[in-house]
């Protein structure tokens, strides 16, 4: 999920965004994504005509349908891309389930196709429609399949990924730092900026304290999480919620460490000048998964299936990672990258994922978010 909502959503029942998330948090420089006619899809011998006129509903993330990569996908098949644009992981949820609207295609993390799933809300894509899927990162489709295959059936296919990993301000912390456990240490007190998220945080106080599975926590795993929290407290400058607030407080030097909203938040202090670094614990971090996933109710499937592959063709995965420098889908985009933007988006190291938790469904976000709220009020 965009950022943004990865992390609105998880504070208030995903991830996942959020990454955003993964959202309005991704940077919106153009580093040179390709012009509308270089996305354009080739004829390949199709039968062009067949879907003319038709409608494709899609809900989705903000900057996930971007003119440059839409447009032509319109004028060759003569259709019409109508796309709602959700701003959390349950309003999106809610829009899909009043079926006031038939979505043909959602755009989701991961660890909400299980809930979608359960209401019926979402059917399974037909791989073998999909020639572009022999061209998804390896590792990151195996990660992605254990949370979106149900009884041997693909329901969501990748999209986009972005991490939530540690920023360091190396002009103020000169010691080599490579455990969540720095955002504990009282050398740094009333430096440390974290997220106001309720989901994240606790998976990621679980991830420190050892616990196998971030996602499915008992009650006395939970009890350990908050008192490591309630801890953490009286050292933490603020709990921020915004992309920018997390941002400004690492610029303005009231951070020097945090939690981040992920490495679009460092590589855009970078470019304001600053020394921060992305860390990625010995722990590890999270990662949330956006999946293209089909409605229910979709009116063409086939269609359907013909824009999904589109999307994550390398081109248009190129197109994606230029405009946001959130991580693709495509290896073979790569090649259409320069080494910065490929270095940005981690398209350059196939082994990025394999300290990677992925953002999945917890056992109860009606928990988490209680427990977060009785740390954030606690004197």
């Amino acid at each position: 999920m965009k950022l943004k909502h990865v992390l609105i959503v998880l504070m208030s029942v995903v991830i996942l965004v959020g990454l955003s998330g993964c959202g309005g948090n991704a940077s919106s420089t153009n580093t040179g994504a390709g012009t509308a006619s270089s996305a354009a899809p080739s004829n390949g011998g199709e039968d062009l005509a067949k879907f003319k006129g038709e409608t494709i509903n899609v809900l989705s993330w903000e900057g996930y349908q971007e003119e440059e990569w839409v447009k032509p996908f319109e004028q060759k098949y003569g259709v019409t891309v109508k796309v709602t644009y959700a701003g959390s992981v349950d309003e999106m949820f809610a829009k899909a389930a009043s079926g006031s609207v038939k979505y043909d295609l959602i755009f989701m993390d991961g660890g909400s196709v299980s809930r979608y799933h359960k209401m019926d809300l979402i059917q399974p894509i037909d791989l073998t429609k999909l020639k572009n899927t022999s061209q998804l990162i390896a590792n990151m489709k195996s990660l992605n399949d254990k949370h979106v295959v149900k009884d041997g059936k693909t329901y969501a296919v990748p999209f986009a990924w972005g991490s939530l990993p540690m920023m360091v301000n190396t002009d103020k912390i000169k010691e080599p730092i490579d455990s969540w456990n720095a955002l504990w240490d009282p050398k740094y007190s009333g430096k440390i900026v974290t997220l106001d998220d309720a989901a994240n945080q606790t998976a990621m106080t679980a991830m420190l304290l050892g616990f196998e599975d971030p996602y499915n926590l008992t009650d006395e795993q939970l009890t350990q999480v908050k008192n490591k929290l309630l801890e953490q407290k009286p050292l933490v400058r603020t709990y921020y919620a915004g992309f920018e607030d997390g941002k400004n407080l690492m610029a303005s030097d009231e951070g020097w460490i945090g939690f981040s909203m992920g490495p679009t938040m460092i590589t855009d202090l970078q470019k304001e000048g600053k020394n921060v670094v992305e860390v990625i614990p010995k722990e590890g971090a999270l990662v949330w998964i956006d999946n293209a996933v089909l409605g229910k109710d979709a009116k063409d499937p086939e269609l359907v299936h013909v824009y999904i592959d589109y999307l994550i063709s390398s081109e248009v995965q190129a197109q994606l990672i230029k405009k946001t420098s959130y991580g693709g889908v495509n290896a073979d985009s790569a090649t259409m990258l320069t080494d910065e933007e490929k270095k940005v988006s981690h398209m350059d190291d196939p082994n990025y994922f394999n300290n990677l938790v992925y953002v999945a469904f917890p056992e109860s976000f009606e928990k988490r978010v209680k427990l977060w709220n009785e740390v954030k009020a606690a004197q």
